[in-house]
């Protein structure tokens, strides 16, 4: 593969000392098995002390091979992942993709892991493997014919036939696993994020009850997999054993003395074989992770960069794969140019799957540069998106900002910026780790930054001050409101008189929407809840 060229050293020195230390292992069992044999004939106290000595060296000599091979093939393995890694996310940045989605990234994330097993799992000890096969086959054939048919028929079942046969199995049994996890993931998100709701309207138990179906699928496959795996060593220790049976059999009457030696070299080939027999069956879909990875990247659509002065939603009714209900009913709105929309509503009520399904490129979701279409592409050049779930990457906090060059900051604004809102503890330089670094509010603010950077004229944002203390939230909004056009989703209504439309959302439909003024006026769902607001502070 391309990709490897940087490593190749490391790999053909990986694949040398496998080579060398699985012969070296395999001498050292020979050995043990004929200092065995020699004891029946009582041979001289220093012959048995310098055959032990020589096994001693044997596992030294093992250990060091086995030791330096690990640390090249782990080396070059992590220096191509991190390498794809870094190059994918720049290829992808700025395409069609949802990169801000978190199963995107989760996603992502089981592809690089099935990359890194692929090398360090399948390639390494599997070649290792195949070539000790055919080594032991040539050294058979100082017994006969017969052992190495023998010897080439175990390496064939242990190291193709098995896999192969559990191959397809494996990959459908995990293949629906996956499929049933996408469709869960988005129900369990929403169960867990809503639950306080859930609760207090005694519904969190009804909808418990609808996850476990699918829940219970993910373990039927999870246990046809285990199944499927439990067969596979099953079916390869009837074949180990039925080679031992085999090798008695055929040197029990000429040469019973090598029957030791030959039983453990036996012993340690399949020590050797065994372990890369269920990587070996999921050869198809850790192929296909790779394949997805080196896939070059869609060129951006013709339109991306289309002036959008409307979204239109029209008649949007949507619900997730295997719901038994519609999240979204009949929702109708349309966004227009130099306007400023607050989606407002509790939790649960869909605010957060309108936004979504606006960014995502809902059927019903219409773009419009003037009279024309302008198509869903020219949302990406149009605006800046916060979506609920925020993604970083395992960069410096200035890669982030700029997402590795495609947005344009200089060291001193981000300086700024981050001073700004409260940051300032963090450098441009400074490394972050999504996973554990970054607090809530953290994340939020560093997202919200990255917006700065893009300076787009429309602002889409899910809960844009979640988490905030009444400090940044006022700055914040400050920066917000400033821009033409938004389209925000939140709880906080604490500046919702300065949007031109507030839309209140209630199980899934817009059920009161207009100017602020007059919905106060009107004294329905928006005052209603404008008061609970101020009730709380």
């Amino acid at each position: 593969m391309e990709f490897l060229k940087n490593e190749r050293k490391q790999i053909l020195y990986s694949i040398m000392l496998g080579l060398v230390g699985g012969l070296v292992g395999i001498a050292l069992f020979g050995l043990s098995g004929y200092m065995i044999s020699l004891s029946f004939f009582d041979p001289p106290f220093f012959v048995i002390i310098l055959i032990i000595a020589v096994i001693k060296l044997f596992g030294m000599m093992k250990g060091a091979f086995k030791y330096i091979e690990r640390l090249l093939s782990h080396e070059a393995t992590f220096q191509l992942i991190g390498r794809l890694r870094l190059d994918y996310f720049r290829s992808t940045i700025r395409t069609g993709r949802n990169t801000h989605s978190v199963k995107f990234i989760q996603k992502l994330n089981q592809y690089f892991e099935q990359v890194e097993n692929y090398y360090i799992r399948i390639i390494y000890p599997y070649i290792v493997a195949v070539l000790i096969s055919l080594l032991l086959m040539v050294l058979s054939v100082y017994f006969g014919m017969a052992f190495v048919v023998l010897t080439g028929g175990i390496g064939l079942m242990l190291l193709f036939v098995i896999p192969k046969v559990f191959e397809g199995r494996m990959s459908k049994a995990l293949e629906a696993r996956e499929a049933t996890d996408d469709a869960l993931y988005s129900r369990l998100y929403h169960f867990i994020h809503d639950y306080t709701d859930l609760w207090v309207t005694k519904r969190a138990g009804r909808e418990e009850a609808r996850l476990s179906p699918d829940m219970e699928r993910i373990r039927r496959n999870e246990d046809k997999v285990a199944m499927y795996e439990a067969a596979m060593q099953f079916i390869a220790q009837l074949v180990q054993i039925s080679a031992i049976i085999l090798i008695i059999l055929m040197l029990q009457e000429d040469t019973p003395l090598w029957v030791p030696m030959v039983m453990l070299i036996a012993l340690s080939y399949f020590d050797l074989a065994m372990p890369v027999m269920n990587p070996a069956s999921q050869y198809r879909r850790v192929r296909a992770a790779v394949s997805e990875l080196e896939t070059d990247v869609p060129q951006e659509e013709t339109g991306a960069h289309s002036e959008v002065t409307a979204i239109q939603v029209a008649g949007l009714d949507f619900r997730y794969p295997n719901a038994s209900l519609d999240v979204l009913k009949d929702i109708s709105v349309t966004f227009k140019k130099g306007e400023k929309h607050a989606i407002i509503g509790s939790s649960g009520s869909g605010k957060t799957t309108l936004i979504e399904r606006v960014i995502h490129g809902d059927p019903a979701v219409t773009l419009y540069n003037g009279d024309k279409e302008a198509g869903h592409s020219a949302l990406r050049g149009n605006a800046s998106i916060m979506p609920q779930q925020l993604d970083f990457y395992n960069a410096t906090v200035m890669d982030n900002i700029t997402l590795f060059g495609h947005v344009e900051r200089s060291q001193a604004e981000a300086e700024n910026d981050l001073e700004a809102l409260g940051m300032a503890h963090y450098a441009p330089e400074t490394a972050i780790e999504f996973t554990g670094r970054l607090s809530g509010g953290e994340q939020k603010r560093l997202h919200f930054i990255r917006m700065l950077a893009e300076d787009k004229p429309l602002w889409i944002m899910d809960e844009p001050t979640a988490r905030l203390d009444d400090r940044l939230k006022q700055k914040i909004w400050d920066r917000i409101l400033s821009k033409p056009t938004l389209i925000i989703s939140t709880h906080d209504l604490s500046r919702l008189e300065a949007f031109d439309f507030i839309h209140y959302m209630e199980q899934g439909r817009i059920i009161e929407s207009g100017p602020y003024e007059e919905l106060m006026q009107q004294k329905g769902a928006v005052y209603q809840a404008v008061q609970r607001f101020k009730d709380l502070l």
